[in-house]
């Protein structure tokens, strides 16, 4: 199983290293820990270089463009061996928390260093499908949008630009059928398996810190979706992963 979405360096994590340490038994082939201001890149970019199981992304999320520094910073960790990412980037009109003209021109900036070093972005969009797709489409670039929880146009408009799209717990709440069948218009080429932990615990687990070791239940959801079985969306999204961020185990 593959988890392209943790954030393992935050606070919530004290025995992060034990979660690591236990990857093999937990069946985690690799997680990419996932940055969204200068220092979370830095940790995240420092405890990847320690962990053969474990790449990162750097970038500034759209909650933190508020602070307006931090891209030099960014740049050079992209030349960190095991950075394979920018992100998560986007825009996020659902808590508005840095103005929405300086999430765009922060979003265009670091789409714009990653069309130049050739790399996948990692998406963070919620309730601003449409501007970030207007903005997105003028760049040269491939990417995941991460945790979607759109509609069948964004889903069809974002894989269009080639996009893969990321399906974490959001997708297993009893609530959310119609995502599930939106996202069954998806090519299974496209599908990313992440968790977002430690935010977005899936429903087994809902109330619980979410961990890596429940990605398992996205993959759950999918089987379902698409109706294959858990080996053969383990083994697909696996590679998936290995594909958009060009990582050799």
């Amino acid at each position: 199983m593959v988890d392209t979405h943790v954030h393992l360096t935050m606070e919530d994590f004290p025995d992060r290293e034990e979660i690591v340490k236990n990857f093999e038994i937990d069946g985690i082939e690799f997680v990419i820990e996932v940055g969204f201001d200068p220092v979370s890149s830095q940790k995240g970019a420092d405890f990847s270089s320690k962990h053969s199981r474990v790449f990162s992304s750097v970038g500034i999320h759209p909650h933190d463009v508020k602070n307006k520094d931090g891209l030099e910073a960014i740049e050079k960790l992209l030349d960190s061996k095991k950075v394979v990412a920018i992100g998560e980037i986007g825009l996020d009109y659902y808590r508005d928390l840095s103005p929405r003209d300086l999430q765009k021109k922060y979003f265009e900036i670091q789409l714009e260093i990653a069309k130049n070093k050739k790399m996948p972005v990692i998406l963070h969009v919620r309730d601003a499908y449409n501007d970030a797709y207007e903005i997105v489409k003028r760049f040269d670039v491939k990417g995941v949008l991460h945790s979607f929880n759109g509609q069948i146009e964004d889903l069809k408009n974002f894989l269009d630009l080639g996009f893969h799209i990321g399906v974490g717990g959001m997708a297993t709440y009893k609530k959310n059928e119609e995502l599930r069948k939106i996202l069954s218009f998806a090519p299974l080429d496209r599908i990313l398996t992440e968790t977002d932990c430690p935010y977005l615990s899936p429903q087994p687990v809902r109330g619980k810190r979410n961990e890596p070791k429940y990605v398992r239940f996205a993959i759950e959801t999918l089987c379902t979706v698409f109706k294959v079985s858990f080996e053969e969306i383990e083994r697909i999204t696996s590679q998936n992963a290995k594909n958009l961020f060009n990582i050799t185990l």
